[in-house]
Parts: C-alpha cells; sequence; structure tokens
C-alpha cells in the first residue's frame, strides 16, 4: 500500500473553464489499490499545482475595436497551441525518464484598465461589459513602495508549468512580440510550488482551501461566476483574480521563539491545526474566522466568504541594503470579488476593530514581516469555445 505512486493530476483542457485554475486536481474518489483514509485527507479533490509559474502583466497598444480582436484571437491561438504542445522525443537522452506532459497551463485576465484607462477613457467602448466588481485594486494598509494603481494593466497571463524553461520560452515570445506587436510587456514575476505547500517559515498555506468534492460546498461553487451573479453575460465561467506578491522579512520572524512564530500565524506549525486558544490579532483569527453561528449583516457566515488560494514563492535575491526578498505569490480566485475576497481583506484582516475593538493590525504584517509590493485585480474569462477567442463575449 505505502509504494503505490499516483500519476499526478493533468490540466484539464477539455473544461468550459480556462486551464490553470481549478485544475490539475485530484480526483475526488480513491483510484483502486489506495488507501481511502489517506487520499481522502491528502489528495482528493484538492489542486495539485505545476511546479514553475510566470505571473506577465501587459498593456494592449492597438487603438480600434477590430486591432484589439486580432490581438485577442492571436493570444487565444498562441494559449491553446502552447497548451497542445507534446514535449518532444528526439531531445531526449535514451536513458532518462521520458517526459510526456509538462502540464502547461496559459491563462488570460482581463484588467479594469482594458475597459477604462485609469484617465477615464473608453478607448474601446467596453466600458459597459466591464465585469460588475472589476476596479483597480486599491491600497490597503500593509502595502510597501506600492501604489497599485501605477501598475494597473490591460492583461495578466499566468504561465505555469512543470519546466522552467518552458515558462520563459513562452515569456520570452510574448516580450518579443513573437505573439502580437501590440502586447507591451510590462512586468514577469517568477514563483515555485513546494509539494507540501509550505510558504518561507514553513507554515502551510492554502490549508483550508475548498476542495472539489461531492457533499460539501464545491471548488467551483466558490470560484466560477454563474447566471444569476448579476454579471455581464459573458462573464458566466469566468472568476476574478486577486494578485498580491507578498514580501515575508524572516530575519526578525526567525529570531522569535516557536511558540511566538506560532502565536503570528494562531495555528500549531507541523500540522496547521488552529491554536486553542489563538491572539485576536493572529494571521488565521484576522483572515480566516470560524465563529459559530454567526451571521453578518449581509446574512454570509465566515465559511461563506472563503476564496480559492493558488500560491506560489518567490526568491529575489537580496535588495541594495543586502536583504533578502522572498516570499509568496498570492493568487486568489473568488466568484465575487467583494463578498469573498475584499470582505476579509477590508473588514476583517486590516480592520483594526476586528474580531473585537483594539485588536489592532494582522500579527503577519507585523511581527511576521509581511508587506505588499505588487498586485491587481483581474477577470478571467471562461475558455474560448470552438471557432471562438477570449474576448468574443465581449462582442470583439
Amino acid at each position: 500500500m505505502a509504494n503505490v505512486i499516483l500519476p499526478v493530476p493533468q490540466a484539464d483542457y477539455a473544461s468550459p473553464h480556462q486551464p490553470g485554475i481549478t485544475d490539475p486536481i485530484w480526483p475526488a474518489e480513491a483510484p483502486p489499490g489506495v488507501e481511502v483514509e489517506a487520499y481522502e485527507t491528502l489528495y482528493a479533490g484538492q489542486l495539485e499545482r505545476q511546479r514553475h509559474l510566470h505571473v506577465i502583466t501587459a498593456d494592449v497598444t492597438v487603438a480600434t475595436r477590430a486591432e484589439l480582436a486580432g490581438l485577442l484571437k492571436d493570444l487565444t491561438r498562441f494559449a491553446k497551441h502552447q497548451m497542445a504542445k507534446l514535449p518532444p522525443t528526439d531531445t531526449q537522452r535514451p536513458f532518462d525518464t521520458p517526459v510526456t506532459s509538462r502540464r502547461v497551463t496559459v491563462t488570460v485576465g482581463f484588467g479594469a484598465t482594458l475597459f477604462t484607462t485609469v484617465e477615464g477613457d473608453d478607448r474601446f467602448r467596453l466600458a459597459a461589459r466591464r465585469p460588475a466588481s472589476l476596479k483597480v485594486m486599491p491600497k490597503i494598509q500593509g502595502d510597501e513602495h506600492f501604489d497599485p494603481r501605477d501598475s494597473a494593466t490591460d492583461l495578466v497571463i499566468l504561465v505555469a508549468s512543470d519546466d522552467y524553461y518552458v515558462n520563459e520560452y513562452i515569456f520570452g515570445r510574448l516580450y518579443y512580440g513573437g505573439v502580437h506587436p501590440g502586447i507591451a510587456v510590462r512586468s514577469v514575476e517568477r514563483g515555485y510550488a513546494r509539494p507540501d505547500s509550505r510558504e518561507p517559515s514553513g507554515f502551510e498555506d492554502g490549508i483550508t482551501n475548498p476542495r472539489e468534492v461531492p457533499g460539501v460546498p464545491t471548488m467551483h461553487g466558490f470560484v466560477y461566476v454563474r447566471p444569476e451573479d448579476g454579471e455581464p453575460a459573458w462573464c458566466t465561467g469566468g472568476t476574478y483574480l486577486a494578485y498580491r506578491k507578498i514580501r515575508r522579512r524572516m530575519k526578525g520572524f526567525f529570531a522569535l521563539e516557536p511558540k511566538a512564530q506560532q502565536g503570528v500565524f494562531g495555528v500549531e506549525k507541523k500540522s496547521g491545526t488552529r491554536l486553542d486558544p489563538h491572539d485576536a490579532h493572529s494571521h488565521v483569527a484576522k483572515i480566516n474566522p470560524r465563529r459559530a453561528s454567526h451571521r453578518d449583516l449581509f446574512d454570509m457566515d465566515d465559511l461563506e466568504r472563503r476564496f480559492l488560494r493558488r500560491p506560489y514563492f518567490f526568491d529575489d535575491g537580496l535588495d541594495a541594503t543586502g536583504d533578502e526578498v522572498r516570499g509568496l505569490h498570492h493568487l486568489s480566485f473568488a466568484r465575487n470579488l467583494g463578498a469573498q475576497y475584499e470582505w476579509p481583506v477590508l473588514m476583517w484582516q486590516t480592520n483594526p476593530d476586528f474580531p473585537t475593538p483594539g485588536t489592532g493590525t494582522d500579527a503577519l504584517y507585523g511581527p511576521g514581516g509581511a508587506a505588499n509590493i505588487a498586485g491587481g485585480y483581474y477577470f478571467m474569462p471562461a475558455a474560448a469555445g470552438e471557432g471562438e477567442h477570449l474576448g468574443s463575449g465581449l462582442g470583439l
């Protein structure tokens, strides 16, 4: 039983949703020959992220709706081609384990400035089709030398695979104009995934993620827009992305005693179990409360405000002062940006009077050494159907 090795799940290229959001994912049911209890605890319905991520932001430099449609057609065609490609066999050495899949996903999102620029220009006549909650990310407590308005972009392109150089190749094609000359890359961030999902200080990230299993609120239910959600019709099957690059200054954190480190997060380090009691300003209390029988002003309980986290980690070397620059690419996907992401961040995490008056800030942004240094809001449309492109729903 212990010698069973499961093949990693593959990206879902046939889904009505763009690949790279709620996939690759482990099946809900344990395969034959696998211990059911262990599988249900550690695998069932959980994401199995690819090993490497590039977060690419870009603006479009085209001037007309027709030119924008052409750009999005080329980008859609390129993304589908890169995901469909199989690893070449003639470059693999004869005695190595054959590589049959790199699990490539290319996931495209639209920023608020594609619909209306920060100056208010409806250049492509798309303002009336903007997703209901899409806007330039607001500044919040914890931002450091980072103004989201200055870094707002028209597009985000998430490139994920199990091979770093594949991501670099795709980035290069975008950066050098090989996909479309009207795509002007603004930034690229690189990240990696640990199999155990532990963040730089050794605590697991995403442990409370929703799962795609029967009998409970499903991952897809938290992530994808439904027809009844009050969004423009083309948004159905899509999702919001809230992206923050969070730097962790670890020197001070590692100087804390183990008990104090656990106090910052409010959980036991190895298991992720909540401490009982835990401090009111601990990270878990500020961003993921679990108040029994509590319903807020909008008749929602705390668990209904969850979102899907798809974390990757970064290590950017040293800054000019010699301090290390590492931390977390925090990618959060939500069906309702306001209810599931902004409420927890603005009403809980950064509210000094939550959960009780005078609680103060999230300890992760104090002794935990966290600071937001990049990010943005985007809307990820549904997958393009046969004969369509990612902008077809916009009437382009």
